[in-house]
This record gives C-alpha cells, sequence and structure tokens, in this order.
C-alpha cells in the first residue's frame, strides 16, 4: 500500500512540475512579446505667462497712389495743303538733227493717226519719184517731228497728208541739219486734194481734207541756181 500510494505522489506532483514549468514559460514569453505600458505620470499644470503689450509701430502715411500717367500719342502732323496740279502739257518729242543730212522739222496738230510722206528730188531737173520718199508715223495731237532725210542736198520737197487725214494744223516748217531753208511761204506751194487750206495768224496753216492724196508741194528749188 504504502509503494503505490507513494507513486501517486510522486506522478502528481510531476504532473504539478510540468505545470508549474510551462506556466511559467508562457510568463516569460509574454513579458518579451508585450512590453509593459508606461503610464505618464500627470504633469502640473503651469501658468501660462501672458504676452506683455508690445507698442504699435507708428504707421508711416501711405504715400497718395501716382495716378497713372497716360501716354499721349504722338501729334500727327497734318499733311500739307496740296500745291494745284497744273495739267499736263504735252510731251515734247526730242528733235534729233542729223548734221550730214537735211532734216524736215515742224510741229502738228492732228485729229487722228495717219502717216506722213516727204518726196524729195537730188537732181534739179527731175520731178517726185517713188524712189525718193521717206514716211512718218504721225500721231493725234501736239507733236513735233523730225523727219531725217538720206541727203546731204534736196532741190524740192513734197509733203504729203496721208489719205483722209482731216484736219492738221502745221506750224514753223523748215529744213535743218546739212542744209537750211524756211518753207512758211505757203504762197510758193502747189496744193493738191486739199478742201481747205487756212493761213492762221500765229503763222500756222490748217490743212483740211477727206481726199485720198492730198498735199503740198513746194515750186521753187531750196538751192540756188
Amino acid at each position: 500500500m504504502n509503494i503505490k500510494s507513494n507513486t501517486k505522489q510522486w506522478v502528481v506532483a510531476g504532473v504539478i512540475l510540468v505545470t508549474a514549468i510551462l506556466m511559467l514559460m508562457l510568463g516569460f514569453s509574454g513579458k518579451e512579446t508585450k512590453a509593459p505600458e508606461k503610464t505618464t505620470p500627470p504633469q502640473a499644470e503651469q501658468p501660462v505667462a501672458k504676452p506683455e503689450p508690445v507698442a504699435a509701430e507708428p504707421v508711416a502715411p501711405k504715400a497718395e497712389e501716382a495716378e497713372p500717367k497716360i501716354e499721349e500719342a504722338p501729334a500727327v502732323a497734318e499733311p500739307a495743303p496740296k500745291a494745284e496740279e497744273k495739267p499736263a502739257e504735252p510731251e515734247k518729242e526730242v528733235i534729233k538733227v542729223e548734221p550730214k543730212n537735211a532734216v524736215l522739222m515742224f510741229t502738228a496738230t492732228a485729229e487722228k493717226d495717219f502717216n506722213y510722206e516727204v518726196y524729195y528730188t537730188v537732181e534739179r531737173e527731175v520731178w517726185y519719184d517713188a524712189e525718193h520718199v521717206v514716211a512718218e508715223e504721225s500721231k493725234t495731237g501736239t507733236h513735233n517731228y523730225s523727219i531725217v532725210l538720206p541727203e546731204k542736198a534736196v532741190y524740192r520737197i513734197r509733203l504729203d497728208f496721208g489719205s483722209a487725214p482731216g484736219t492738221v494744223t502745221i506750224k514753223n516748217i523748215r529744213l535743218e541739219g546739212s542744209q537750211k531753208a524756211d518753207l512758211n511761204d505757203i504762197a510758193n506751194c502747189e496744193i493738191n486734194q486739199i478742201d481747205k487750206l487756212t493761213e492762221n495768224e500765229d503763222g500756222s496753216i490748217t490743212v483740211t481734207s477727206a481726199q485720198e492724196d492730198p498735199y503740198i508741194a513746194y515750186r521753187t528749188p531750196l538751192l540756188p541756181e
């Protein structure tokens, strides 16, 4: 009986010992994983110091805001009054004078375009022929003409006005260049197919013709005998 009771006591003691060891181990493991919360002792309320009144700094008076300046646009100079425009004068052609040739020159006013033809002779007894003629285009309006003859000296001259020239006024007709002669003497002229020939006060002559072959031919030879 004593041996059995002792055995039971030992078994119970062993179980209690194992249980104690396990509880001890669990206690240690809990301490390692969870640190005990620290309690901060309540601090005594400290009296809050009231801020001392600060003397207000004198505020400088604000400078008056300058009004924004508006830049004035530069004054635009008024355009000077235009001078009265004079009507354009008719262009004056440059008169070409060849010293080595005889040049028939005159000023003419025509109401339409046509062609002048200047016949000339180079021998005293020969009349006009188709081998000795120079053509010059005439323009409407007033123009100066300078018709160069391919000769140094000519005996006679005939001025044709084309076909149906209408009204043409000729002024200051003459020879210049290698030979000089005044051809304004209408009394020394023979006329052909001219409907009307008028001598004007300024020395010009006005020819009116609606025919096919109007011309003026000078009778007297231009070279001395």
